[in-house]
């Protein structure tokens, strides 16, 4: 996914006089998409419903949207659009997670880097907020800056993953499948991963499962406990 501004939107038209959506993308890109043809797809694809709703594609005009593109033979196409408007989307997810970190899908990192925003010793991005010094890394986690050496942050979690959680033997289930720990940034942590089996005792097997489940075990922002503080500090 990536951020652009609709410059232009319209409905257009194939030579086999299918419809198409059409976007201008930056002044620069017109991307295509076909209509949905199925009745079922055409139920659950926004744009069309939107579309629909308003009965024109003015709506999009002047927004940053998060699509997906692609270029072929026939020009660019768009296959998907995560975000109808960017800037509000992501102003939401900053004020819900009132100062707390978070990690978000829309790509802010890249689309701030192409707006010149400076760049920040740690590599990360301020961002405009009402909870102090957030920002967001690389990796797309906002999280509100600490300089503190005592607490989980994107600087020392490798290091602390490493030294305390790397490679560390934990039990196994009884297929042998073992827990292990990584860090996830989707979760904004270092967390366990347990392999959870659910087999069902039925002629049916659709309500069997067999998957990884992660448990958070340090958060980034929390408080790091006594002997990590102290290996940051003999470092």
């Amino acid at each position: 996914m990536s951020i652009f501004k609709v410059t232009a939107a319209t409905i257009g038209e194939t030579k086999r006089g299918y419809k198409v959506f059409k976007l201008q993308l930056n002044k620069s890109i017109w991307a295509t998409k076909l209509f949905p043809l199925r009745k079922l797809d055409r139920k659950y694809d926004k744009l069309y419903q939107t579309y629909l709703e308003r009965k024109s594609m003015s709506f999009l005009e002047g927004k940053y949207i998060s699509v997906s593109i692609s270029q072929s033979e026939y020009g660019y196409q768009f296959s998907s659009i995560s975000s109808f408007d960017v800037l509000a989307d992501f102003k939401k997810e900053v004020d819900s997670s009132e100062g707390i970190v978070f990690y978000t899908r829309l790509p802010i990192y890249d689309f701030l880097v192409s707006m010149k925003r400076d760049i920040e010793d740690d590599g990360s991005i301020k961002i405009k907020s009402e909870f102090g010094d957030m920002r967001v890394s690389k990796e797309g986690v906002c999280y509100q800056f600490d300089s503190s050496h005592d607490k989980l942050n994107l600087n020392n979690i490798n290091m602390i993953f490493k030294q305390f959680y790397e490679n560390v033997d934990l039990p196994g289930d009884s297929d042998g499948k073992k827990s292990y720990y990584k860090i996830s940034m989707t979760d904004t942590a270092i967390v366990r991963m347990d392999n959870h089996v659910k087999v069902s005792y039925k002629m049916t097997t659709s309500g069997d499962y067999n998957k990884w489940i992660a448990k958070k075990v340090l958060k980034i922002g929390e408080q790091l406990p006594d002997d990590h503080i102290q290996f940051l500090k003999n470092r």
